[in-house]
Protein backbone atom coordinates (compact mmCIF):
# COMPACT_ATOMS: atom_id res chain seq x y z
CA UNK A 1 0.00 0.00 0.00
CA UNK A 2 1.49 3.25 -1.05
CA UNK A 3 1.49 6.45 1.14
CA UNK A 4 -0.83 9.24 0.14
CA UNK A 5 0.84 12.26 -1.36
CA UNK A 6 1.76 15.10 1.00
CA UNK A 7 -0.88 17.77 1.20
CA UNK A 8 -0.24 21.20 2.56
CA UNK A 9 -2.14 22.05 5.67
CA UNK A 10 -4.54 24.87 5.45
CA UNK A 11 -3.88 26.00 9.00
CA UNK A 12 -0.70 27.88 10.07
CA UNK A 13 1.03 27.27 13.37
CA UNK A 14 0.50 29.97 16.06
CA UNK A 15 2.97 32.89 15.85
CA UNK A 16 5.69 33.17 18.50
CA UNK A 17 5.11 35.72 21.29
CA UNK A 18 6.48 39.19 20.57
CA UNK A 19 9.84 39.82 22.16
CA UNK A 20 10.66 43.08 24.02
CA UNK A 21 12.63 45.65 22.08
CA UNK A 22 16.32 45.74 22.99
CA UNK A 23 17.24 48.33 25.63
CA UNK A 24 19.05 51.41 24.44
CA UNK A 25 22.66 51.48 25.65
CA UNK A 26 23.38 54.26 28.22
CA UNK A 27 25.08 57.40 27.08
CA UNK A 28 28.65 58.09 28.17
CA UNK A 29 29.03 60.40 31.23
CA UNK A 30 30.42 63.26 29.19
CA UNK A 31 27.27 63.52 27.05
CA UNK A 32 24.23 65.38 28.41
CA UNK A 33 21.05 63.39 29.08
CA UNK A 34 18.52 63.16 26.28
CA UNK A 35 15.96 65.94 26.21
CA UNK A 36 12.73 65.43 27.99
CA UNK A 37 9.87 64.78 25.56
CA UNK A 38 7.40 67.54 25.11
CA UNK A 39 3.78 67.10 25.94
CA UNK A 40 2.49 65.56 22.74
CA UNK A 41 0.09 62.78 21.86
CA UNK A 42 1.52 59.26 22.31
CA UNK A 43 2.33 57.40 19.10
CA UNK A 44 -0.37 55.02 17.84
CA UNK A 45 0.13 51.37 18.73
CA UNK A 46 1.47 49.14 15.98
CA UNK A 47 -1.13 47.23 13.98
CA UNK A 48 -1.71 43.64 15.01
CA UNK A 49 0.20 41.11 13.00
CA UNK A 50 -1.61 39.35 10.26
CA UNK A 51 -2.19 35.65 10.37
CA UNK A 52 -0.07 34.95 7.31
CA UNK A 53 3.07 36.90 8.38
CA UNK A 54 5.48 36.33 11.20
CA UNK A 55 6.26 38.98 13.83
CA UNK A 56 9.70 40.55 13.94
CA UNK A 57 11.07 43.09 16.49
CA UNK A 58 10.78 46.72 15.43
CA UNK A 59 13.98 48.45 14.48
CA UNK A 60 15.57 50.57 17.28
CA UNK A 61 15.12 54.33 17.06
CA UNK A 62 17.97 56.28 15.59
CA UNK A 63 20.49 57.48 18.19
CA UNK A 64 20.72 61.21 18.49
CA UNK A 65 24.02 62.96 18.19
CA UNK A 66 25.54 64.66 21.28
CA UNK A 67 25.92 68.00 19.50
CA UNK A 68 22.32 67.86 18.35
CA UNK A 69 21.17 67.15 21.90
CA UNK A 70 23.13 70.13 23.25
CA UNK A 71 21.63 72.46 20.68
CA UNK A 72 18.10 71.12 20.98
CA UNK A 73 17.93 71.23 24.78
CA UNK A 74 17.99 75.07 25.15
CA UNK A 75 15.52 75.31 22.29
CA UNK A 76 13.05 72.98 24.00
CA UNK A 77 13.51 74.74 27.34
CA UNK A 78 12.89 78.08 25.69
CA UNK A 79 9.85 76.67 23.90
CA UNK A 80 8.43 75.16 27.10
CA UNK A 81 9.56 77.39 30.00
CA UNK A 82 8.99 76.07 33.52
CA UNK A 83 5.92 77.39 35.29
CA UNK A 84 6.46 80.52 37.36
CA UNK A 85 5.00 80.09 40.89
CA UNK A 86 4.44 83.82 41.23
CA UNK A 87 2.20 83.85 38.21
CA UNK A 88 4.12 86.55 36.34
CA UNK A 89 4.75 86.08 32.66
CA UNK A 90 8.41 86.46 31.73
CA UNK A 91 10.93 84.70 29.56
CA UNK A 92 14.48 83.66 30.24
CA UNK A 93 15.88 86.67 28.43
CA UNK A 94 13.85 89.08 30.53
CA UNK A 95 15.28 89.47 34.04
CA UNK A 96 12.74 89.25 36.82
CA UNK A 97 12.06 92.11 39.16
CA UNK A 98 13.42 90.12 42.12
CA UNK A 99 16.89 89.83 40.51
CA UNK A 100 17.18 93.59 40.00
CA UNK A 101 15.92 94.56 43.46
CA UNK A 102 18.40 96.07 45.91
CA UNK A 103 19.74 93.81 48.72
CA UNK A 104 18.12 94.25 52.09
CA UNK A 105 20.26 96.54 54.25
CA UNK A 106 20.57 95.79 57.91
CA UNK A 107 19.45 98.77 59.88
CA UNK A 108 21.79 100.39 62.39
CA UNK A 109 20.94 100.06 66.08
CA UNK A 110 18.88 102.90 67.49
CA UNK A 111 20.68 105.87 68.96
CA UNK A 112 19.10 105.28 72.34
CA UNK A 113 20.58 101.78 72.50
CA UNK A 114 24.04 103.06 71.57
CA UNK A 115 23.81 105.82 74.16
CA UNK A 116 22.77 103.37 76.88
CA UNK A 117 25.62 101.04 75.95
CA UNK A 118 28.16 103.88 76.19
CA UNK A 119 26.75 105.00 79.52
CA UNK A 120 27.05 101.48 80.89
CA UNK A 121 30.70 101.24 79.81
CA UNK A 122 31.43 104.60 81.42
CA UNK A 123 29.90 103.55 84.72
CA UNK A 124 31.76 100.22 84.73
CA UNK A 125 35.10 101.89 83.99
CA UNK A 126 34.57 104.55 86.67
CA UNK A 127 33.73 101.88 89.24
CA UNK A 128 36.82 99.89 88.24
CA UNK A 129 39.14 102.88 88.61
CA UNK A 130 37.67 103.91 91.95
CA UNK A 131 37.94 100.35 93.31
CA UNK A 132 41.50 99.81 92.00
CA UNK A 133 44.55 100.05 94.26
CA UNK A 134 45.40 103.74 94.09
CA UNK A 135 49.12 103.32 94.85
CA UNK A 136 49.67 101.05 91.84
CA UNK A 137 49.40 102.98 88.54
CA UNK A 138 49.42 99.71 86.59
CA UNK A 139 46.22 98.70 88.35
CA UNK A 140 44.55 102.09 87.87
CA UNK A 141 45.37 102.30 84.16
CA UNK A 142 44.80 98.54 83.69
CA UNK A 143 48.01 97.86 81.72
CA UNK A 144 50.72 95.23 82.03
CA UNK A 145 54.14 95.87 83.49
CA UNK A 146 55.71 95.18 80.08
CA UNK A 147 53.68 97.93 78.35
CA UNK A 148 55.78 100.58 76.61
CA UNK A 149 55.17 104.32 76.47
CA UNK A 150 53.18 104.14 73.22
CA UNK A 151 50.77 101.57 74.59
CA UNK A 152 50.36 103.52 77.84
CA UNK A 153 49.61 106.71 75.90
CA UNK A 154 47.13 104.87 73.65
CA UNK A 155 45.27 103.34 76.59
CA UNK A 156 45.15 106.66 78.41
CA UNK A 157 43.74 108.52 75.40
CA UNK A 158 41.05 105.90 74.86
CA UNK A 159 39.97 105.88 78.50
CA UNK A 160 40.21 109.65 78.90
CA UNK A 161 37.88 110.19 75.93
CA UNK A 162 35.44 107.73 77.45
CA UNK A 163 35.55 109.26 80.96
CA UNK A 164 35.98 112.95 80.22
CA UNK A 165 33.90 114.91 82.77
CA UNK A 166 32.32 116.96 79.98
CA UNK A 167 30.83 113.77 78.47
CA UNK A 168 29.96 111.82 81.64
CA UNK A 169 27.22 112.67 84.11
CA UNK A 170 28.58 110.40 86.84
CA UNK A 171 28.98 112.12 90.20
CA UNK A 172 32.54 110.80 90.65
CA UNK A 173 33.68 111.17 87.05
CA UNK A 174 36.10 113.98 87.93
CA UNK A 175 37.74 111.88 90.64
CA UNK A 176 38.14 108.89 88.31
CA UNK A 177 39.52 111.10 85.53
CA UNK A 178 42.10 112.64 87.89
CA UNK A 179 43.24 109.19 89.06
CA UNK A 180 43.57 108.06 85.45
CA UNK A 181 45.65 111.10 84.53
CA UNK A 182 47.84 110.73 87.62
CA UNK A 183 48.53 107.06 86.82
CA UNK A 184 49.46 107.88 83.22
CA UNK A 185 51.79 110.67 84.31
CA UNK A 186 53.45 108.37 86.86
CA UNK A 187 54.10 105.63 84.29
CA UNK A 188 55.43 108.05 81.68
CA UNK A 189 57.98 109.40 84.18
CA UNK A 190 61.11 107.25 83.82
CA UNK A 191 62.39 107.72 87.38
CA UNK A 192 59.03 107.08 89.03
CA UNK A 193 58.34 104.07 86.84
CA UNK A 194 61.79 102.67 87.61
CA UNK A 195 61.06 102.82 91.35
CA UNK A 196 57.66 101.22 90.75
CA UNK A 197 59.16 98.38 88.70
CA UNK A 198 61.74 97.76 91.42
CA UNK A 199 58.92 97.41 93.94
CA UNK A 200 57.10 94.92 91.70
CA UNK A 201 60.27 92.89 91.15
CA UNK A 202 60.94 92.85 94.89
CA UNK A 203 57.41 91.55 95.46
CA UNK A 204 57.99 88.81 92.88
CA UNK A 205 61.25 87.71 94.51
CA UNK A 206 59.65 87.61 97.96
CA UNK A 207 56.71 85.59 96.61
CA UNK A 208 58.98 83.06 94.89
CA UNK A 209 61.02 82.64 98.07
CA UNK A 210 57.87 82.06 100.09
CA UNK A 211 56.85 79.34 97.59
CA UNK A 212 60.30 77.73 97.76
CA UNK A 213 61.02 78.45 94.09
CA UNK A 214 64.19 79.93 92.60
CA UNK A 215 64.08 83.63 91.87
CA UNK A 216 65.25 83.15 88.28
CA UNK A 217 62.56 80.62 87.37
CA UNK A 218 60.98 80.97 83.93
CA UNK A 219 57.33 81.90 83.56
CA UNK A 220 56.59 78.75 81.54
CA UNK A 221 58.12 76.40 84.10
CA UNK A 222 56.01 73.40 85.08
CA UNK A 223 56.17 74.39 88.74
CA UNK A 224 54.62 77.75 87.87
CA UNK A 225 51.90 76.05 85.82
CA UNK A 226 51.17 73.70 88.71
CA UNK A 227 50.14 76.69 90.83
CA UNK A 228 47.24 77.40 88.49
CA UNK A 229 46.47 79.89 85.77
CA UNK A 230 47.38 83.39 86.98
CA UNK A 231 48.06 82.21 90.55
CA UNK A 232 51.61 83.57 90.66
CA UNK A 233 50.58 86.91 89.15
CA UNK A 234 47.82 87.27 91.71
CA UNK A 235 50.22 86.55 94.58
CA UNK A 236 52.75 89.01 93.19
CA UNK A 237 49.99 91.60 92.90
CA UNK A 238 48.97 91.08 96.52
CA UNK A 239 52.58 91.19 97.71
CA UNK A 240 53.14 94.37 95.70
CA UNK A 241 50.12 95.87 97.41
CA UNK A 242 51.48 94.94 100.84
CA UNK A 243 54.90 96.41 100.07
CA UNK A 244 53.38 99.60 98.72
CA UNK A 245 51.15 99.95 101.77
CA UNK A 246 54.15 99.44 104.09
CA UNK A 247 56.19 101.93 102.09
CA UNK A 248 53.33 104.41 102.18
CA UNK A 249 52.92 103.97 105.95
CA UNK A 250 56.65 104.48 106.48
CA UNK A 251 56.64 107.46 104.16
CA UNK A 252 53.76 109.07 106.00
CA UNK A 253 55.38 108.30 109.34
CA UNK A 254 58.62 109.86 108.16
CA UNK A 255 56.69 112.87 106.97
CA UNK A 256 54.99 113.17 110.35
CA UNK A 257 58.32 112.86 112.15
CA UNK A 258 59.84 115.38 109.82
CA UNK A 259 56.94 117.73 110.38
CA UNK A 260 57.25 117.21 114.13
CA UNK A 261 60.98 117.90 114.05
CA UNK A 262 60.42 120.91 111.87
CA UNK A 263 57.70 122.08 114.26
CA UNK A 264 59.95 121.66 117.29
CA UNK A 265 62.73 123.53 115.54
CA UNK A 266 60.30 126.22 114.54
CA UNK A 267 59.07 126.52 118.12
CA UNK A 268 62.65 126.81 119.39
CA UNK A 269 63.35 129.55 116.92
CA UNK A 270 60.16 131.32 117.86
CA UNK A 271 60.98 131.01 121.58
CA UNK A 272 64.47 132.36 120.96
CA UNK A 273 63.02 135.27 119.06
CA UNK A 274 60.51 135.95 121.83
CA UNK A 275 63.26 135.78 124.48
CA UNK A 276 65.39 138.17 122.49
CA UNK A 277 62.47 140.55 122.05
CA UNK A 278 61.63 140.38 125.76
CA UNK A 279 65.20 141.11 126.79
CA UNK A 280 65.42 143.96 124.31
CA UNK A 281 62.17 145.39 125.64
CA UNK A 282 63.35 145.07 129.22
CA UNK A 283 66.60 146.79 128.32
CA UNK A 284 64.73 149.63 126.68
CA UNK A 285 62.56 150.05 129.74
CA UNK A 286 65.63 149.96 131.96
CA UNK A 287 67.33 152.64 129.91
CA UNK A 288 64.18 154.74 129.80
CA UNK A 289 63.84 154.76 133.61
CA UNK A 290 67.53 155.40 134.32
CA UNK A 291 67.02 159.08 135.20
CA UNK A 292 64.18 158.28 137.52
CA UNK A 293 66.24 155.71 139.27
CA UNK A 294 69.16 158.13 139.63
CA UNK A 295 66.93 160.88 141.01
CA UNK A 296 65.33 158.51 143.43
CA UNK A 297 68.70 157.28 144.57
CA UNK A 298 69.90 160.81 145.21
CA UNK A 299 66.78 161.64 147.13
CA UNK A 300 67.32 158.54 149.17
CA UNK A 301 70.89 159.55 149.89
CA UNK A 302 69.89 163.04 151.04
CA UNK A 303 67.20 161.73 153.29
CA UNK A 304 69.51 159.27 154.95
CA UNK A 305 72.11 161.98 155.75
CA UNK A 306 69.47 164.25 157.28
CA UNK A 307 68.21 161.48 159.49
CA UNK A 308 71.73 160.83 160.68
CA UNK A 309 72.20 164.54 161.70
CA UNK A 310 68.96 164.66 163.62
CA UNK A 311 69.78 161.55 165.59
CA UNK A 312 73.19 162.96 166.76
CA UNK A 313 71.65 166.13 168.18
CA UNK A 314 69.15 164.17 170.18
CA UNK A 315 71.80 162.06 171.79
CA UNK A 316 74.01 165.05 172.62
Amino acid sequence: MSEPPYRASSTLPPPPPPSAPPAEPPLPPSQPPPPTPTHSAPPPPPPPPSSGTSLSPPPPPPRADAGALQTSLPTQVAANPPPNPSGSQHTLDEPSSSSTSQPIRQEDPPKNLTRERTTMWQELEIDRILSAFKLNPYSVLDVHMEADSKEITKVYRKKSLLLHPDKVKHERAVEAFDLLKKASTHLLDEDKRKNLDETVMAARIITLKELGLPTNIASDDERIKALGLGALEERVRQKTKEIMIDDEVQRRRAIRLQHAAEGAEQRKREEAVETHKRKASEKEVWEATRDDRVAGWRSFQKGSKKRKGDSSNVLG
